[in-house]
């Protein structure tokens, strides 16, 4: 069973001070010499703290490997690398690559694995994952009920102090209080209200798109019978007009708001929450992310790790436009936090653009879409953000140089998007041609707007988890009708031939981190790991192996704007890469998503080792003369 977020199996060795006795045990005089890791020799000694894992302008060299630098047609392979610093500065042969060395030269034999760029994931959520990690960590694919009222006793046993009850991710909510399917229990708020009657309580759906409170939440937010929605949002109520609970697009943001104010320190949201999120992600090979949803605090807290050296990832930020909030007070942070971007910049942290949402969910007819629903009479869809208001800040961050990336879950969230830039670029002084202004997610786009994207300059990122065999899938096919589940949703291939500037992200944590089931699912157009069965149209909208690695790796960077710096294995680049336990390119199709990371590096430093260090580095049982001619072990050894 996968897990959206479970920091309980990450086994990062790096953050486990009792496993540095195997360093100490094993490194004998010649491994500790020629054959260790830069984080690995720190270890040895005792030291963990990333700002000493760095190797001070030295060279190491990584030999007898197979190494993917990267490309989108044609694959660029080579075996070995040398990294100075935090750049790679060659990349060769393993004979070529070792005449580099010298006597104060850190030597490390990749033993015949693939070796990959840093994978970049374009599009996902860090702040949300803190905030249901740290709070009540709920997962709609394993948590049942007795377990949901374990997690929530103990929540409030441990956490007296919270003025909440705060969690997420429950599955789909239902409008007429039909049962939340991992539960067997009603969308409703009795449920929480059993659990939960003294404090307010919150919980996100997995979609982030809706949530359920309880009563006392209702209470405290003024949320009555006689309560009008919100712009953008929506109180569900039951036959008599009372709200259920289920409170959907910006109806929700109307208590979370209010739940905001009791975020932590930024010390703390740093140090003790976001460090421990990017360390979990380093373990999937993931060296750089774009948080697409940014809220002020956390921008505070990314400034104040990078001043301090102290991410382990790079960031992009796009931050959470000021009509995405309800109350005065959030918008007006989030209007500063927009104006003074600049001030949030750091090393490694770039802030982008602005995010709008500008339609709802897939499942359950929220999508603005171009031709009506089924059996419905001519139902497009709600805007959760107005073409009005997508327009007027659309201007308004292109004359400030800001990216406006925009969420849509239909084609005519889409279409919107493509006619304003199209319009925009159209005004004197605009900057629609320089800024690669964005779809999110790209979910569902009409045929006669394939191309459009490659011909006004706006840029298509995919989400490519959601294939055929989701529930959530099925649910809009009864909404959309086969034809368009088939035709219109996530049409890849065509726009990647097209020549638009594309990327891919997993919407973590709506779905998994994992980029492996990303790139095998983007080839196969399955779920993971089937061999058979209905695609999601495989045959027009697949994309080739080497497409989906090349859109997470320089296509990302390209979209982060850092194509120069990151993206490919290449001499003057950062030396951002990761060590994998198959050649994805030998394996199935079908067993991508089993693949495991060894190490995750960045800025040629360890972020990420595994707790199958042993395996890697295999300190107690070399064969050879590493010391002095560099002999070499057989390769190709498998797990």
């Amino acid at each position: 069973m996968n897990k959206r977020l479970d920091l309980s199996v990450s086994d990062n060795v790096l953050e486990s001070p009792q496993r540095r006795h195997f360093f100490r045990a094993s490194a004998g005089a010649a491994a500790a010499a020629a054959m260790v890791t830069p984080i690995a020799k720190a270890v040895a000694s005792g030291t963990t703290q990333r700002t000493q894992t760095g190797i001070n302008g030295k060279t190491v060299l990584y030999v007898n490997g197979k190494i993917y630098q990267g490309g989108k047609d044609s694959q660029a392979w080579n075996e070995a690398f040398a990294v100075t610093g935090d750049r790679f500065s060659k990349v060769g042969t393993t004979d070529e690559i070792l005449k580099l060395r010298t006597p104060d030269t850190l030597v490390v034999d990749l033993r015949g694995h693939t070796v990959l760029p840093g994978l970049i994931d374009d599009h996902m959520h860090p702040e949300m994952a803190v905030e249901n990690q740290f709070n009540v960590n709920v997962d709609e694919l394993s948590t049942t009920w007795d377990g949901f009222k374990a997690l929530v006793k103990k929540e409030m046993r441990d956490n007296p102090h919270k003025e909440w009850v705060f969690g997420g991710n429950l599955d789909y909510l239902w409008d007429d209080g039909s049962n939340i399917l991992m539960f067997g229990k009603p969308s409703h708020k009795k449920i929480l209200d059993e659990l939960i009657p003294d404090k307010p309580a919150f919980f996100w759906e997995c979609s982030g798109h809706a949530a359920l409170v309880n009563s006392k939440a209702l209470e405290v937010c003024g949320i009555t019978k006689d309560t009008p929605d919100p712009k953008g949002g929506h109180f569900v109520r039951d036959e008599n007009g009372e709200p259920t609970g289920v409170l959907r697009e910006l109806a929700a943001n109307v208590a979370w708001e209010k739940w905001i104010e009791t975020l932590p320190s930024v010390q703390e949201l740093g140090d003790k929450q976001l460090k421990p999120i990017f360390s979990y992600i380093n373990s999937f090979g993931i060296t750089s992310v774009s948080e697409v949803w940014s809220r002020e605090k956390y921008g505070r807290a990314y400034k104040y790790l990078d001043d301090k050296d102290d991410l382990s990832v790079r960031l992009a930020v796009y931050i959470t436009a000021e009509v995405d909030f309800v109350t005065e007070k959030m918008k007006k942070t989030a209007f500063d936090y927009i104006y003074n971007h600049k001030d949030y910049n750091g090393k490694q942290v770039k802030i982008l653009g602005v995010k709008y949402i500008l339609d709802g969910a897939a499942a359950g007819q929220t999508a603005v879409v171009v031709e009506p629903y089924e059996r419905t009479n001519g139902y497009h869809g709600p805007w959760r953000n107005t073409p009005e208001q997508f327009k007027e800040g659309l201007a308004r961050y292109d004359a400030m140089g800001l990216c406006v990336y925009a969420h849509c879950a239909g084609d005519g969230a889409a279409r919107l998007v493509l006619d304003s830039v199209e319009e925009l670029r159209k005004q004197p002084g605009n900057n629609a041609k320089q800024l690669k202004h964005r779809v999110a997610h790209v979910a569902m786009v009409h045929p006669d707007d394939v191309d459009r994207f490659a011909k006004l300059g706006v840029h298509a990122e995919f989400s490519p988890v959601f294939w055929y065999d989701m529930a959530a899938i099925r649910i809009v096919e009864q909404d959309i009708g086969t034809h368009r589940v088939h035709k219109y949703m996530y049409p890849m291939k065509p726009i990647v031939d097209s020549g638009a500037s594309v990327s891919i992200g997993t919407d973590w944590t709506v779905t998994p981190v994992n980029p492996w089931f990303a790139i095998e699912t983007a080839v196969t157009r399955r779920g993971v790991g089937l061999k058979e069965g209905p695609t999601m149209n495989a045959e027009e909208h697949a994309v080739p192996l080497e497409t989906a690695v090349w859109m997470y790796t320089q296509a990302n960077a390209d979209s982060q704007q850092r194509g120069e710096e990151i993206g490919s294995i290449t001499a003057g680049k950062y030396a951002d890469f990761a060590v994998i336990d198959q050649n994805i390119f030998d394996v199935p199709i079908t067993d991508v998503h089993k693949t495991k990371v060894l190490s995750t590096v960045l800025g040629g430093r360890d972020v990420y080792l595994s707790s199958r260090v042993e395996d890697i580095l295999e300190l107690g049982n070399l064969t050879g003369d590493y010391e002095n001619n560099m002999t070499f072990s057989s390769l190709g050894r498998n797990f």
